[in-house]
């Protein structure tokens, strides 16, 4: 039996793949900044603050998820689950495994921004590094 569709995973697959967009872009600053002129870095800068901009208020929030979640794993231990599987207690082994792919979710949100964070701080000194080859000739 397959399971059924699960938007938790395709939020999980979405915060995957702009943790992989992130790096790529990074990588892709770092491999043309000595080949582009500062204009170009420029518009990578905009680009790269934009996406962090974007993401900061779902980070913020994905953030205070995770702490929410943390609090309540303290009375959530191991032994209730064990209890939920001698019982069949299925929804509540279910409504579990719905948190833990919501805390997964909002760690990889988090993540994300980091990612965004170091992307933009790459871009500015790469700027700032072409910047200071133009003044030195």
């Amino acid at each position: 039996m397959n399971p059924s569709p699960n938007p938790r995973h395709d939020r999980i697959k979405a915060e995957i793949d702009a943790a992989q967009t992130s790096l790529t872009k990074a990588g892709h600053h770092l491999k043309t900044a000595a080949a582009g002129g500062r204009e170009s870095l420029e518009l990578a800068l905009r680009d790269a603050r934009a996406r962090y901009d974007a993401k900061r208020d779902d980070a913020r929030h994905a953030g205070q998820r995770i702490k929410q979640w943390l609090e309540e794993a303290k009375d959530h231990a191991v032994e209730k689950i064990e209890d939920w599987k001698t019982d069949r207690e299925i929804e509540k082994i279910e409504k579990d495994a719905d948190r833990k792919e919501e805390h997964a979710a909002d760690a990889l949100a988090v993540a994300v921004l980091a990612l965004l964070e170091a992307e933009v701080a790459l871009t500015e000194a790469l700027k700032a590094r072409k910047l200071a080859s133009d003044v030195a000739g």
